[in-house]
């Protein structure tokens, strides 16, 4: 018999913590900044995210196929799935997204329609989103309560779901456990990892696949100074000791490429958890 932690407590712990750090902010608070969005969206145009092909290749669904994509962005999946036949609904509580979303279908030639629940996952009733065959969730598990997270997914899906979810924390992510406690004196707390979401699947009876994928972001800035602006506001460092902590670190972090500009090394992990109802 295998012994575990209580995988849901202790993800629900950790983002309780989580929820305490200096000017915290949930995924649909920073994409309900306009630049946050922009940034994202150019990205997603410029192709320097290859992660998006192979989580296109994990999903090959017939079209005609109903889907539910939950924290859709800016139609980074939802968009090429709607091309591919398939009648998606995204769940996406930004409003700046909706309007990428409507930019990016534009880009990609996409007429169809896509519906948008305008709410984060936690506040979805089974009542009003009703059922889908396949349910996607990418990048979208920060959730307070991870265990009604899944039964929910679980519920709505007639025939699978498929999460995308860091395995380990990313180049990005690093950089704030790096430098949060020098900057705020506090404990840092990243992204509760997909262990956990494996193991409290695990612990409700439901036996998930999953596949380890390399986290390629290949995201670059034009400029030291722009690299130095998004940093300093995602450490919330303001005071001139903190950005100095900051820039310091960061020269010594990113790399300048030709032709490209300054980068992070790509060495992340993510998973594909997957299962059949």
């Amino acid at each position: 018999m295998i012994h575990m932690n209580d995988a849901n407590r202790e993800w629900n712990e950790h983002y309780a913590n989580q929820s305490k750090m200096t000017n915290f902010q949930t995924g649909a608070q920073r994409f309900s900044v306009q630049k946050n969005t922009d940034q994202m969206l150019q990205n997603l145009i410029s192709g320097n995210v290859e992660r998006f092909n192979d989580q296109l290749n994990c999903l090959q669904f017939p079209p005609e196929s109903t889907i539910l994509d939950i924290g859709a962005g800016p139609g980074t999946l939802a968009v090429p799935l709607t091309a591919a036949g398939c009648r998606v609904t995204a769940v996406e509580p930004a409003p700046p997204m909706h309007e990428a979303m409507a930019e990016y279908k534009k880009i990609k030639g996409v007429s169809a329609d896509i519906p948008i629940i305008a709410k984060v996952w936690e506040d979805v009733n089974f009542d009003e989103v009703g059922q889908f065959d396949y349910v996607v969730s990418s990048f979208a598990m920060s959730v307070p309560d991870l265990k009604e997270a899944l039964l929910k997914m679980n519920a709505v899906a007639r025939k699978e779901v498929h999460i995308f979810w860091f395995l380990i924390d990313p180049p990005w992510g690093r950089i704030n456990e790096a430098l949060w406690t020098k900057l705020h004196s506090e404990e840092y707390y990243g992204r509760p990892t997909a262990d956990l979401i494996w193991s409290a699947l695990y612990q409700t009876g439901i036996y998930a696949n999953l596949e380890v994928l390399p986290l390629c972001d290949s995201h670059f800035y034009e400029t030291f100074e722009e690299v130095l602006e998004e940093y300093a506001d995602r450490l919330a460092a303001k005071e001139d000791w903190q950005i100095e902590i900051v820039e310091d670190y960061l020269k010594r972090t990113f790399k300048e490429t030709p032709g490209k500009g300054f980068g992070l090394p790509e060495d992340g992990l993510y998973v594909h958890i997957w299962w059949k109802k």
